[in-house]
């Protein structure tokens, strides 16, 4: 039995079929188009997961349909290997997209699994799961690039094994959605404001974050490190659906990996610039970004700081070092030789922010697995640092609470061996009324402590304006001072 790809007509797009299907469980959105980029090609929009995996910890959770919970204890990496190896598709190799998949986050926690050095310092105050994939058997397809919309039908069950049935049940129902008639309210692009801080909380205020770049660069004259991403959280009232706030952030902050992931008590909603890992069969990419620079309505101001950007000494070091790094994580992986730069500074524009980027590629070694090769890069060396496992031990020391999702990765690993991952920056938390995101910048020997946290919150300005085009934070004015943002406190969880 084979997998079924239907072409279809439809009006619909990524979004209006996800506002479609919004009540159904698991609701998954990755949504891209318009980027000069080749993994920014496919949309997908999938539902109702035939299993969920999730992991805290030791303590991993399989939750199938009409079962109860199943517990595991153990490495969830390798739990997680043993499953996918239930759901393999590996003849089916004519299509570039998933073929059915697991979809969701890795979060950055999930380290110290690779690592002996590593544990777990900083405070879980969300109590967020580590891990959270739901594994689905069917999806919709929309290819940017040929401008048409496919079903995918595997007929996979929650055990791996595939029926007709199952699968005709599969087609039908995308179908029925997708010829539905399409309600069009598309988001109105939010205008450009800055929460103020009597609304927006932060676990490590401007003081706190300079005296930790201060600890940072002192690392680095030691030769501890070379470079190390610190990073705070801010969390501010999100009292709207996050479903409304997904497109919002998407309108003010366009991305080629937008996504929007239904998570049981929880919702994550990214706008990710960054590619971490595109893996086609044996072939592997990674698109890492070092250097920042804020973008501006006034266009000779902005083509100054582009200039600025493109002659920096210190980014155009840093995003080498980073290159480097990512070159030798590919290496671990690849066959011998095959690892190689094609790109090296580009340039690469967003609303908020523009950046420099590289491409570092190569083939994988017969017999790995798209898991195996992840846990050989994760976490990705752009938003840790170098040497990235001391880096790893630096973060923890000195950032107060567990990044959780931030910083790990999200996207989905194919049944077919298609996979695609991006870093998960950009990307909010959303769970009862709040929403919590975490913003850093890459701190080197030359850092200037008050640039870096500038940096942070030029990154964090499409999350923001989307929060504040709902109504749900208070609107100040762009030139708000950054101290005036109010350290996290009891009463701010």
């Amino acid at each position: 039995m084979r997998v079924r790809v239907e072409a279809v007509v439809t009006e619909h797009t990524p979004d209006t079929l996800g506002a479609a299907v919004l009540s159904e469980p698991g609701l998954v959105v990755l949504r891209t188009g318009q980027f000069d980029v080749h993994s920014a090609r496919y949309s997908f929009v999938a539902v109702r997961p035939e299993l969920i995996f999730r992991s805290f910890g030791t303590r991993c959770e399989i939750l199938r349909a009409h079962r109860e919970p199943q517990p595991h204890y153990g490495d969830p990496w390798e739990l997680l290997r043993e499953l996918l190896a239930e759901f393999e598709l590996l003849e089916e190799s004519l299509h570039a997209f998933p073929l059915g998949g697991a979809f969701g986050y890795w979060g950055f926690e999930l380290k110290q699994f690779l690592e002996p050095r590593l544990g777990r310092r900083a405070m879980n105050d969300l109590e967020l799961p580590d891990c959270h994939l739901g594994f689905y058997s069917s999806l919709v397809v929309f290819d940017h690039t040929q401008h048409e919309v496919w079903i995918v039908g595997t007929g996979l069950d929650d055990t791996g094994r595939r029926t007709r049935v199952r699968q005709d049940s599969q087609l039908a129902w995308w179908r029925h959605h997708l010829a539905a008639p399409v309600r069009k309210s598309p988001p109105k692009t939010p205008p450009v404001l800055r929460p103020s801080g009597a609304t927006l909380a932060t676990s490590l205020g401007r003081p706190e974050f300079l005296k930790a770049v201060d600890r940072a660069q002192a690392y680095i004259r030691a030769g501890d490190i070379y470079q190390v991403n610190l990073a705070q959280r801010l969390t501010a009232p999100c009292v709207g659906s996050a479903w409304e706030f997904y497109q919002r952030l998407a309108a003010a902050s366009p991305a080629p990996f937008s996504a929007y992931y239904e998570a049981g008590d929880f919702r994550l909603v990214s706008s990710s610039p960054e590619l971490f890992l595109r893996l086609s069969d044996q072939r592997i990419v990674t698109r890492p970004i070092k250097g920042t620079r804020p973008r501006d309505s006034d266009p000779e101001r902005d083509r100054q700081l582009r200039a600025e950007l493109e002659a920096s000494e210190k980014e155009r070091s840093e995003l080498v070092m980073i290159t480097d790094l990512l070159r030798n994580d590919l290496g671990r992986v690849c066959e011998y030789g095959s690892v190689r730069v094609p790109e090296l500074f580009r340039l690469e524009q967003f609303p908020q922010v523009q950046h420099l980027v590289s491409t570092v590629e190569g083939r994988l070694r017969p017999g790995l697995t798209h898991l195996e090769a992840l846990a050989a890069c994760f976490p990705g060396g752009s938003i840790t640092g170098a040497p990235k496992i001391r880096a790893l031990e630096i973060i923890d020391e000195l950032e107060p609470v567990a990044r959780g999702p931030y910083c790990g990765c999200h996207g989905y690993l194919g049944f077919n061996r298609e996979s695609q991952l991006s870093i998960t920056i950009r990307t909010a938390v959303v769970r009862d009324g709040r929403a919590w995101f975490h913003v850093g910048a890459g701190i080197v020997a030359d850092s200037v402590p008050s640039a870096e946290y500038e940096e942070t919150l030029a990154k964090a300005g499409g999350l923001l304006t989307a929060l504040a085009a709902q109504g749900e934070v208070g609107g100040g004015s762009a030139g708000s001072e950054p101290e005036s943002l109010a350290p996290l406190t009891d009463a701010d969880p």
